[in-house]
C-alpha cells in the first residue's frame, strides 16, 4: 500500500500574499488556495459530503509565516517511511492509496495546541488529514501517533463498513471502541507516549461515569455524540470522557487476550470486546484496593 504526502503548508504563498493584500476575504481565499485544488482527491472514496472536516482558515498572516516556516523542516522521507511502518503492521483490507494531506492549524486553538500537543487528524473514508502546530513543543513525535489513529480507522471503517456493511447496528459501543482499539494501537507503537486525553481523569471519575452515565448509552442509537466523546465544558461530562472510557474497555480486554493482534481485534465486534473485556470488574478491582 503506498503513502502519498501531500505538505499543504508549501503552497499557501499565493494564500498569504493575497490574504496581507486583503483581495478577498480569509474564507474564499482558503478555499481557493488551501482545500480545493485537493479535496477531491482527499474525499474520493467517501459515500457523503464531509465539508464539515475542513480545515479551517488561519488568518493571522504573521503567525501563518512562521508556522510555514517550522513545517519546512519536517524531513518528510523519515515520516513517510515511519507511516510505512505503521501500515505494515496494520495491513488494511485492500490496496489503495491513502493520501496523507499535512495542513498548518491555527495557533489560536488553544485546545489543540496545549491538550493535543500540536496535532490533530482527521480520517476522510480511506485518505486522512494531519493539522499540525509547529508552534507546539514536541509536536514533531505526535505526528506519527496521530497518523496511526487516524489510519486505523480508515482500517476498522474499510472491515466494517465496506466488506461488511450493514453487519453493526449503530449503536454508541461502537463509537467508544473504535476509538479505544485507535489509541492502543498508537499507543502499542509509541508507549512512552502520554496522550493528555487518556490520562488526565482519575480512576474515581471514571467509574461514576461508567456507572451512572456510559453503562446507560452503550446500547443506544441517538446519542450526542460530541457530548460524550469529546465531553462538554461546564457540565458532568469532562473532557474526551468518551476516548477514555473506550480506551479503557479495550485495554481491559487486552488484558485478557494478551495475544490477539490488532488486525484480528479490527474484526472483533464492539459488543464482544465489551462483554469479554471484564471491564466492570476491573473498575470494581481499582476501587477495592
Amino acid at each position: 500500500m503506498k503513502i502519498k504526502l501531500i505538505p499543504v503548508y508549501e503552497s499557501l504563498e499565493i494564500y498569504l500574499e493575497k490574504l496581507e493584500n486583503k483581495e478577498q476575504g480569509a474564507n474564499e481565499l482558503w478555499e481557493q488556495y488551501a482545500i480545493a485544488p485537493y479535496w477531491k482527491t482527499l474525499c474520493q472514496y467517501a459515500p457523503m459530503d464531509l465539508s464539515d472536516r475542513k480545515p479551517v482558515p488561519i488568518t493571522d498572516s504573521m503567525i501563518l509565516r512562521q508556522q510555514i516556516k517550522q513545517l519546512h523542516t519536517l524531513d518528510l522521507e523519515k515520516l513517510q517511511r515511519e507511516f510505512e511502518r505503521i501500515v505494515s503492521i496494520l495491513p488494511n483490507y485492500d490496496d489503495d492509496p491513502i493520501y496523507v494531506a499535512l495542513y498548518p492549524i491555527s495557533d489560536e486553538n488553544w485546545s489543540v495546541k496545549e491538550r493535543q500537543n500540536g496535532v490533530v487528524g482527521t480520517s476522510l473514508f480511506g485518505n486522512l488529514i494531519i493539522q499540525i502546530n509547529p508552534l507546539a513543543m514536541d509536536y514533531e513525535q505526535w505526528i506519527p501517533y496521530v497518523f496511526a489513529h487516524e489510519y486505523h480507522h480508515t482500517v476498522w471503517g474499510n472491515y466494517w463498513f465496506v466488506n461488511h456493511g450493514g453487519e453493526l447496528t449503530n449503536r454508541f459501543i461502537n463509537s467508544l471502541v473504535i476509538d479505544g482499539e485507535a489509541d492502543s494501537f498508537s499507543l502499542s507503537l509509541y508507549p512512552k507516549l502520554k496522550p493528555k486525553w487518556l490520562f488526565s481523569m482519575s480512576k474515581q471519575t471514571e467509574e461514576l461515569l461508567w456507572k451512572d452515565v456510559y453503562s446507560n448509552l452503550v446500547e443506544k442509537t441517538e446519542v450526542d455524540y460530541c457530548k460524550y466523546m469529546f465531553g462538554q465544558e461546564g457540565s458532568e461530562i469532562p473532557w474526551c470522557a468518551g476516548y477514555v472510557i473506550g480506551f479503557q474497555i479495550v485495554q481491559s480486554y487486552l488484558k485478557y487476550h494478551e495475544n490477539i493482534s490488532f488486525s484480528e481485534l479490527v474484526e472483533k465486534r464492539p459488543e464482544q470486546i465489551l462483554d469479554e473485556s471484564g471491564y466492570y470488574s476491573t473498575l470494581e478491582e481499582i476501587r477495592n484496593k
